[in-house]
């Protein structure tokens, strides 16, 4: 296998380019590569690349003064986007430690409608709004809790986007993180059974911060743990993913991943 090589951009500026979550799809034939763009303090917005061979070619970019600290993304067939704002505020100001030391669910999910390109609020109430993924069938969104220690799952209206009111929970008991499809019904998640010692590894990659990967089955809403360790191994695990057969395991800071069998 060869290694891989850095795609180049075209067509984009100079604005800084802090990449995070990521989303593709594949649009009128184009596929499309969505970028959550922390661009400077304050100043978030969403990316739209066109992927070519070798190249990313910039066509657009979606800012609104919702995207307050997106931290991930999903695109709809249509083209409709769903954020999480892992914080109620920007930036590293008092309300913002206020959330983090008293755990306040003031981080929210954001609907870009794509018709109408108009940005709203379609559900709040969430301790550190993290990972989201659509259903395969639309009918369902799923938002992963690093604070609430679980996944909200949202009844979804295909037609307008709309989001139930009121949300089912599943207690993971652990901070999920990314949530990833390995096929329709099943629901890899990544997760922080300690908020301390991830916190710890953020200020350090020396502290070890213990990774979890759990299987959810999202008709039964039984999550199974798949993957477990002290940090040893990895830690801060951020995305997971079972793919022929191989557990697939990322990270938040170290430059490498995990792999190892699924069975």
């Amino acid at each position: 296998m060869g290694t891989p090589q850095p795609l180049s951009f075209a067509d984009r500026d100079g604005l800084p380019f802090h990449p995070h979550g990521i989303a593709f799809t594949v649009l009128g034939g184009v596929p499309l590569l969505y970028v959550i763009n922390h661009a400077m303090l304050n100043h978030h917005l969403i990316e739209v690349f066109a992927v070519k061979p070798g190249e990313l070619k910039l066509l657009r970019r979606l800012r609104s003064p919702l995207l307050i600290s997106p931290n991930d993304l999903v695109v709809l067939p249509n083209g409709d986007l769903y954020v999480t704002n892992d914080h109620g505020s920007s930036g590293n100001g008092f309300s913002r430690q206020v959330e983090d030391l008293l755990v306040r669910p003031w981080s929210s999910v954001v609907m870009y409608n794509a018709a109408s390109s108009k940005w709203s609020v379609v559900a709040d109430g969430i301790a550190f709004a993290n990972g989201i993924a659509v259903s395969p069938s639309g009918d369902f969104l799923y938002v992963g809790s690093s604070r609430d220690r679980g996944i909200f799952v949202y009844k979804r209206t295909p037609s307008t986007g709309e989001l139930s009111p009121r949300p089912d929970f599943i207690d993971l008991h652990s901070g999920a993180d990314n949530l990833m499809w390995e096929k329709p019904g099943i629901l890899d998640i990544a997760a922080h059974p300690s908020a301390i010692a991830f916190l710890g590894h953020m200020r350090s990659s020396e502290n070890l911060s213990p990774s979890e990967i759990f299987r959810l089955n999202t008709e039964s809403r039984v999550a199974e743990r798949i993957y477990s360790n002290d940090g040893k191994q990895i830690s801060g695990s951020s995305t997971g993913l079972v793919w022929n057969g191989m557990l697939i395991v990322g990270q938040v800071f170290e430059p490498f991943l995990l792999t190892c069998n699924a069975d």
